[in-house]
């Protein structure tokens, strides 16, 4: 009988220690332990306490760069046998996604359409008449054509990272809670642990980092540097106003700088779109509540397209911050000493990718070959120059999208 999370014992040595429980180690830890290693997960507080916690949870296709919807698609296809494959559930809700372009944009808009359905996207282009039947409240009169994804949906996020963490355990993994990892030990640049609070060196010959905003501190104490910087997001939760309807589907609103989806039967989750990479916080913890300004802000640019969204009712909010990279895509690679792989900088997308993510990281880690999904996120593209560009952008000319 496996322990059950979070009450494991310490061993002295593992093959594979992950550090952080969130959605990205829960699911690299569980496809590690498919594998047959003896895998450790270590978290400082609990499983799902960080950005997994916080998540806006979107499972969508929509990228512009052909990796994001490579990675996209996969992982929205495990999102939806999720309890097939783990034996936990994820209450992944199919909802569609809709986005529309304005006249000015069309050509820029046709592109992207062409470029998600090259890659297997079932991207339906949508008359402004089609969209209104489809979604009774969506305001579309500036759109001039509008994409569905039908597919896409959203996830529990907490549910997803502690049925990762609950599959692991029944592979055979020990994911300890409240076992903070102090910094990475190494010998002559090998690696060869890690020390934990009040507990000691834990061995390994490997360990990946996957500790959302802390990996960055972490990395740097065996001096490997990552080029990541931290932005703020906030979201905010609203009360659908009773007379609605069926909740709306995902909704990405690149001229009002809002993203919306719905949150259960009765709410909808709606943040910004754009943040400003320039604007960068020194601190990246997360805060349980929004200024009233924030949330009044949030509800009127949502209103402007779900007009009957004026009359909803605040029901609460977070803020916390975007670890990001120079290019928006995430750090998947080894990095520093010999025995040490990250996976950073997934500026918001890092839910959304987790179950694909965890597969390849699982992969490159065991058998020490770099599957060809991740060589566009190796560390060294920021000196070589070679950055993740996108294949479709849209809106031309506009800062990069979060969500």
């Amino acid at each position: 009988m496996r322990d059950p999370v979070g009450s494991a014992r310490l061993p002295d040595t593992a093959d594979v220690v992950v550090v952080g429980g969130g959605c990205m180690g829960t699911s690299t830890a569980w496809h590690l332990a498919r594998r047959g290693l003896g895998v450790v997960l270590l978290e400082k507080s609990h499983v799902a306490a960080g950005a997994t916690g916080h998540s806006g949870a979107l499972i969508r296709q929509h990228y512009e760069a052909r990796i994001g919807i490579r990675l996209a698609k996969e992982s929205l296809a495990f999102f939806r046998r999720f309890k097939e494959e783990t034996g936990f559930s994820c209450d992944f809700r199919t909802t569609g996604f809709l986005s529309g372009t304005r006249e000015r944009d069309l050509p820029a808009f046709e592109a992207l359409v062409e470029l998600l359905r090259s890659e297997g996207v079932r991207a339906e282009r949508l008359t402004p008449s089609d969209a209104r039947t489809m979604e009774p409240q969506l305001e579309v009169s500036d759109y001039a054509a509008l994409v569905h994804d039908p597919d896409a949906g959203y996830a529990d996020p907490i549910a997803t990272a502690h049925g990762f963490a609950d599959a692991a355990t029944m592979e055979g993994a020990k994911v300890l809670h409240a076992h903070a990892v102090s910094s990475i030990a190494t010998r002559a640049r090998q690696i060869v642990g890690v020390k934990i609070r009040g507990a000691g060196l834990l061995s390994a010959e490997r360990v990946i980092i996957a500790a959302g905003n802390w990996t960055q501190d972490l990395a740097a104490t065996v001096r490997a540097r990552l080029p990541v910087r931290y932005v703020r997001g906030e979201v905010a939760i609203l009360r659908r106003p009773i007379d609605f309807g069926a909740p709306p589907r995902i909704h990405f609103d690149f001229y009002g700088n809002t993203y919306s989806r719905p949150d259960g039967e009765k709410d909808t989750l709606t943040g910004y779109m754009n943040t400003d990479p320039g604007k960068t916080t020194p601190r990246h913890e997360f805060a349980e509540s929004l200024p009233a300004a924030t949330v009044r802000d949030l509800q009127t640019r949502l209103s402007k397209r779900f007009p009957r969204m004026m009359d909803a009712q605040p029901r609460g909010g977070w803020s916390g911050a975007y670890d990001v990279t120079p290019d928006s895509y995430p750090i998947v690679d080894r990095i520093g000493p010999d025995g040490l792989f990250v996976a950073v900088g997934f500026s918001g997308h890092g839910f959304k990718l987790c179950p694909e993510i965890g597969r390849l990281l699982a992969e490159y880690v065991a058998t020490e070959k770099r599957p060809e999904p991740l060589v566009p996120l190796r560390a060294s593209r920021f000196e070589e120059k070679q950055l993740v560009r996108a294949d479709a952008p849209f809106p031309g000319g506009r800062r990069r999208r979060i969500p």
